[in-house]
């Protein structure tokens, strides 16, 4: 085995196990519904309206996921969650690894190293993990001129599991049409193969059980804005700290705009657009990583043949880039020693979500409905499926006008609406015969963001726009005005019970 083959399997290693153990501590708040469904799918086939919610029982639902959701099920159910965490690691490992198998490995090391350490914050059972990997794929096939020869025409196939596991097979189809297209534009030729390739993936993605449903579902979710401001994950990238990231993004930057007249239009365009897109929501830093990984790679390749045209300009890169190596290695390296750092899985999962909580609530069950929060919509809908939900992870772009007493037309907004005392929680309640709370244990307190000093929170604007809505603390005061009291308590959650 050679050096470099050698060191790229040491890479490959480092990262699975911190991928691994990261998916093992960090459970996704999203795991529980998708075996919850993939549990309805089996028993009673797939849903056409929601069946999980008590605020939006009657909306359409489009579950974009329902084959993954199917392989879940019946993987956790038959060998528990290991064999699960082993493939979405392998499928987060190899978006990456797939993305040097055609190019030139002398430099490789660093950028590969800087992508698999952005990525690290994003691991884990994830359906999203799909989309990375056949969009790395897709990538593949098209940028060589051996594999679109060979594998074309299986890229319907390709396109055709990718609309019935993941909705990010419209980011897929986008790209492939950006290629596709500014090819044509750039060589002033394109062959009906490749437009009807192009169709041919586009009518694969409306063999699915919604149809074209499928693509609405996907438009609602891309143009919904208030989940930038709203969802974590969808936050813009400047709340993003991963030292590997703005490393990698300083680096690939530079070299793109050192040598933009190098690169197609296409080509820029691509890095361009997703570039945005990943600086406007955290979201989206995978996709742009798998994107420019070969056009970062080929640029340093310029780099280093303009350092060998001039005096010992060759021993003046080697040693630029290995110390640009060490100086990745010792911010990037910390920052996942520090993660892991005093961290058990037991730990984590019994601070993140209200097992116990949970648990007393199987054994007294209410007779009307629980309100909770967001984050534990999925636990809820997986580990007490006898109760339906308010609000999950499903949910935060659903919206139409029904106008059915008794029922949500945005459940998002209005769940905000109640945290943040916009709406009273008397009247929520009585909507939606709510008798229920449970609650963050940390809520039961007004909370108190400092800033340098400043109490954000102090602030009542931006305590407002911020960080109101995010805490159960107004309900649970208005809920004990009104008489409720507490009946279970525990360092993650409480309970609430109307008299």
């Amino acid at each position: 085995m050679s050096r470099m083959r050698l060191v790229l399997l040491l890479v490959f290693l480092f990262y699975f196990i911190c991928f691994f153990l990261r998916g093992a501590i960090v459970e996704d708040p999203d795991f529980g519904w998708h075996i919850q469904a993939g549990n309805h799918i089996l028993r009673q086939g797939i849903p056409y309206t929601d069946p999980f919610s008590y605020s939006m029982p009657s909306y359409p639902f489009v579950d974009h996921e329902w084959l993954s959701n199917v392989f879940w099920s019946l993987t956790f159910n038959t060998f528990g969650q290991v064999p699960l965490l082993a493939v979405y690691t392998l499928l987060a490992i190899g978006s990456v690894f797939l993305q040097i198998i055609k190019v030139e490995k002398k430099w490789v090391l660093l950028p590969l190293f800087l992508a698999g350490g952005s990525l690290f914050d994003f691991v884990g059972i994830r359906t999203q993990l799909l989309t990375w990997f056949f969009l790395s794929i897709l990538i593949l096939v098209f940028y060589h001129k051996s594999f679109w020869e060979k594998w074309r025409f299986v890229l319907p196939v390709l396109f055709l599991f990718w609309a019935n596991l993941h909705g990010g097979f419209g980011i897929g189809l986008g790209v492939l049409a950006v290629m596709i297209v500014g090819r044509w534009l750039e060589e002033k030729k394109i062959t009906r193969q490749s437009l009807f390739i192009l169709f041919l993936c586009f009518a694969a993605t409306l063999i699915n059980p919604f149809g074209i449903r499928l693509w609405w579902e996907f438009w609602m979710q891309l143009s919904d804005s208030q989940l930038r401001w709203s969802i974590a994950e969808w936050y813009p990238a400047f709340y993003f700290t991963n030292f590997a990231f703005w490393i990698y993004f300083c680096l690939s930057l530079s070299l793109m705009f050192r040598y933009w007249k190098r690169y197609r239009v296409t080509e820029l365009f691509l890095y361009s657009f997703l570039l945005f897109e990943a600086l406007a929501s955290m979201r989206n830093i995978p996709i742009w990583v798998i994107i420019s990984f070969a056009f970062t790679l080929r640029g340093l390749s310029f780099l280093y043949h303009d350092a060998t045209s001039h005096l010992y300009g060759s021993n003046r890169f080697t040693i630029a880039y290995r110390g640009f190596c060490i100086i990745a290695l010792t911010l990037v390296l910390p920052q996942i020693a520090v993660f892991f750092y005093g961290v058990s899985v037991e730990h984590i999962y019994q601070n993140s979500y209200p097992v116990q909580a949970v648990r007393y609530l199987r054994r007294h069950l209410p007779s009307q409905q629980i309100f909770s929060s967001y984050d534990w919509g999925g636990y809820l809908i997986w580990k007490l499926p006898e109760k339906k939900d308010f609000i999950d992870g499903r949910m935060p772009s659903w919206r139409w006008n029904a106008n059915k007493l008794g029922e949500s037309n945005y459940a998002f907004a209005d769940y905000k609406k109640v945290l943040s005392d916009e709406v009273s929680f008397s009247t929520f309640a009585a909507k939606y015969h709510i008798t229920t709370l449970l609650v963050p244990a940390g809520d039961l307190t007004k909370p108190e963001i400092t800033f340098f000093g400043f109490k954000i929170t102090d602030n009542s604007w931006l305590g407002r726009f911020l960080f109101s809505w995010r805490s159960f603390y107004p309900v649970v005061q208005e809920a004990k005005k009104m008489g409720w009291h507490e009946v279970y308590k525990d360092n993650t959650a409480v309970i609430l019970e109307k008299k």
